[in-house]
């Protein structure tokens, strides 16, 4: 009877340990510069950036972040102004372009190029060409695997 208990007891443990990691984890919301600090510390790392390249490098990523907290802020004040939008049927779906294309379009899409050919300017060609295989392969590790894909009808 005891081993029982026991098993029932280190079962329920188990799952309790269980749920607990599988909570959200709430971080800290880091700063355009936080951010901008982390990520050229991890280039500098990858890449063997000089200290010159380092300071351009940031100064690119603090832009870039500080522009997408403006945007944020644009978009939550237009969230809160929902009555103003039309419905769900009449917005185009997210990716289409004004001409019916779909693609990447957009401020953010706009954004990230601006700021792939600021940085292409800083590195060497060796650097770039390092940098922009390993975003793809962070890339690739945050899309979606196929079975989780919605299909289309």
């Amino acid at each position: 009877m005891k081993a029982k208990h026991f098993f029932v007891s280190a079962f329920a443990m188990l799952f309790a340990a269980i749920g607990a990691t599988a909570q959200p984890q709430h971080r800290e919301q880091m700063t355009p510069e936080q951010r901008a600090d982390r990520m050229t510390q991890r280039m500098t790392e990858q890449l063997s950036l000089s200290t010159d390249q380092a300071e351009q490098i940031r100064r690119i990523f603090l832009s870039n972040f500080e522009e997408m907290k403006a945007d944020r802020a644009v978009r939550a004040d237009s969230a809160k102004m929902k009555s103003d939008r039309p419905k769900k049927s009449d917005r185009p779906k997210q990716g289409d372009k004004s001409d019916g294309r779909k693609g990447q379009g957009g401020p953010h899409a706009e954004r990230m190029a601006k700021m792939d050919e600021s940085i292409k300017k800083v590195l060497t060609e060796e650097q770039y060409e390092k940098w922009t295989e390993q975003r793809a392969k962070m890339q690739d590790r945050n899309r979606p695997r196929p079975e989780e894909q919605p299909q289309d009808e």
